[in-house]
């Protein structure tokens, strides 16, 4: 009886955990992924206290990951408003 095969790997992932290089994506699998914001505890807060500087700060966070991404063969495909971005690995 053979085993199970490895749980597949996921395609989504917190923007904070690219940019700290918690999550590198080098020789990943899939050609798309998604990458949403981190939503720590203190962004929560400060979004909830001002709404204008948490969206600021949530977008950075993501769009931090993508530019950072971009320079790794990733492009980015579509950002929906509530800032999660699809990107796509540029065919090699």
């Amino acid at each position: 009886m053979q085993p199970p095969p490895p749980p597949r790997p996921s395609r989504v992932f917190r923007a904070n955990d690219i940019a700290t290089g918690r999550a590198v994506l080098d020789g990943y699998p899939f050609r798309y992924i998604v990458i949403g914001p981190s939503m720590s505890f203190s962004t929560a807060i400060g979004a909830a206290v001002n709404p204008s500087a948490g969206q600021n700060a949530l977008l950075d966070e993501v769009l931090t990951a993508v530019e950072y991404l971009e320079t790794r063969g990733w492009e980015l495909v579509s950002m929906d408003q509530g800032f999660v971005a699809c990107l796509r690995r540029v065919a090699r």
